[in-house]
């Protein structure tokens, strides 16, 4: 892949999205509070791409030529469905090497199960095999129950999009 993937700066309203897209391991920015001119000003010093439901921020926003995705509805299949329209995004794989933390956006890095003893459930840590941390807000994650949603999730989104 040769081109760089893109950066989002999420609006409040569009939380989940965020997590979705930090999954799929798109960094994206998000603030469950935050003016309209930060927001535009964050997007325009870091290029991000502003994801948002209102409709008065992309408008002010293009005034200042910072782009924008105006989202609608509450489907998250429709709403990475309508960035795909206007910013191709790559075909979406389940890699928990290349997902972003869904709490802080931070990278998560491979860590070896002898150094979270302690600091995750005895039955997670005889399940499981693999486990990633945050390299921010030090969250460790591992292939859980979850992991199969997630990849059902993808494979409709992948449908979706072809």
């Amino acid at each position: 892949m040769s081109e760089k993937r893109p950066n989002f700066i999420v609006d409040a309203m569009l939380g989940n999205l965020a997590k979705k897209l930090r999954i799929l391991g798109y960094d994206s920015k998000y603030f469950s509070s935050i003016e309209d001119d930060k927001l535009i000003a964050i997007a325009k010093n870091e290029k991000r791409i502003i994801l948002t439901k209102d409709e008065q921020l992309t408008k002010i926003a293009e005034k200042q030529s910072v782009v924008s995705v105006l989202i609608r509805g509450n489907d998250e299949l429709e709403q990475i469905a309508q960035i795909n329209t206007k910013i191709k995004l790559d075909r979406f794989v389940m890699d928990t090497n290349n997902s972003r933390c869904i709490v802080c956006n931070g990278s998560l890095q491979s860590i070896e199960k002898y150094r979270i003893i302690g600091k995750v459930l005895e039955g997670i840590l005889e399940r499981e095999e693999k486990f990633w941390m945050c390299d921010s807000c030090k969250k460790i994650y591992w292939k859980g129950t979850h992991f199969a949603k997630l990849q059902e999730f993808v494979n409709k989104l992948n449908n979706r999009l072809q």
